[in-house]
């Protein structure tokens, strides 16, 4: 009489599933904030038509406080710069949200910036970079866990439809050694 052994690989198919579960979530989170920080990009360059040269009349800096796993605590200072542009002859003078840790900007240098016609204090600057760069990492790494969920599903099936497999083989090994005995 044969016996078949299963696999000697040991899984737990529930705890598999949990982590492509959680995978496919945080993959799927990612991939919306992206995909929102593209939207409202898309957005604001569409109502931004109104090419505008702006002068940079000062850097605002502020200080984050980083605190690490040990408790150990670090201060950087991130930068952001004021523009300060005319539009039908009204000056506005306004900021960015985003700060970045590089002084890209001097104080008084020209660039040209985008607002919008009907609301000048919203503006688009296409030198910075940052949204973009926040869009690419969420975009990338929401589709970076998603794809590592769908293999771990895929290896899922196929370890199911294995052990379907070798479950019927082996079934049908007993049947037909207790139908069709052989001579010894």
């Amino acid at each position: 009489m044969r016996y078949y052994k299963r696999s000697h690989v040991h899984y737990s198919k529930s705890a598999m599933k949990i982590i492509a579960l959680v995978f496919m979530l945080v993959g799927v989170t990612f991939l919306a904030v992206g995909i929102g920080f593209a939207i409202h990009q898309t957005q604001l360059k569409n109502r931004c038509t109104l090419e505008v040269d702006a002068i940079i009349s000062d850097i605002l800096s502020k200080d984050e406080r980083h605190e690490n796993d040990d408790g150990h605590v670090s201060y950087s200072t991130v930068y952001t710069p004021v523009y300060s542009y005319n539009v039908d002859g009204q000056l506005y003078t306004t900021h960015s949200n985003t700060y970045s840790s590089n002084i890209r900007y001097r104080r008084g240098q020209t660039i040209q910036i985008f607002c919008d016609p009907d609301d000048p204090e919203t503006f688009y600057a296409p030198n910075d970079t940052t949204n973009t760069i926040l869009t690419v990492v969420f975009c990338g790494l929401g589709g970076l866990f998603a794809i590592i969920a769908i293999v771990l599903i895929i290896v899922l099936i196929h370890i199911k439809k294995k052990q379907k497999s070798e479950k019927n083989f082996a079934e049908n090994e007993l049947y037909e050694e207790n139908n069709y005995p052989y001579d010894e």
